[in-house]
């Protein structure tokens, strides 16, 4: 998904440095939808040149510029966009959550586990919520449909939250 990423970003702001897009995705908060740190992004953005996706336009090299070339999207690079957003965009696979196959088996475990598990769980959601209402302090400095996703994104979590504290209930009793 980091090709949709930088191909979007490149279409939106054309002649940009590698650079300016990677700090935009972290200033955007990209990382709550795609896993991505500094070398995936580089190795991506060369994948995307040796495919002639993208190009490199030179610039006067001034020494004060982090990196010497900007980049643009090809018309391969384009199409490319198109596939990606399509293929992204019609997919809805399931929720792929790694607690709830501890859940399966929790008649195997011990109650004080599961209290551990579900107060960790418990934590980490709260943790999860307070962090999507800091990013959502400045709406206006956001994309509006990252807004809807967060906002959307909070109520499931909410929703998590809510069940972890009946689970915990039902071992506490």
């Amino acid at each position: 998904m980091i090709p949709l990423l930088i191909l979007g970003l490149l279409k939106e702001k054309p002649e940009s440095y590698g650079y300016e897009l990677l700090a935009d995705m972290q200033a955007n908060y990209f990382q709550y939808f795609v896993r991505f740190t500094k070398g995936s992004f580089y190795y991506n953005m060369q994948q995307l040149e040796e495919k002639s996706m993208i190009r490199k336009v030179p610039t006067n090299g001034l020494p004060s510029e982090k990196e010497k070339n900007r980049y643009v999207l090809t018309d391969l690079g384009e199409k490319e966009f198109e596939r990606l957003f399509m293929k992204y965009g019609s997919q809805n696979d399931p929720i792929i959550f790694p607690f709830y196959t501890p859940m399966l088996f929790v008649d195997q475990a011990g109650s004080d586990e599961m209290k551990q598990l579900l107060v960790k769980q418990i934590q980490q959601t709260q943790e999860k919520i307070r962090l999507i209402e800091l990013a959502l302090q400045s709406p206006e400095q956001l994309r509006p449909n990252f807004v809807k996703m967060m906002e959307n994104s909070k109520r499931h979590h909410e929703v998590n939250l809510t069940w972890f504290k009946e689970q915990l209930t039902e071992y506490q009793k």
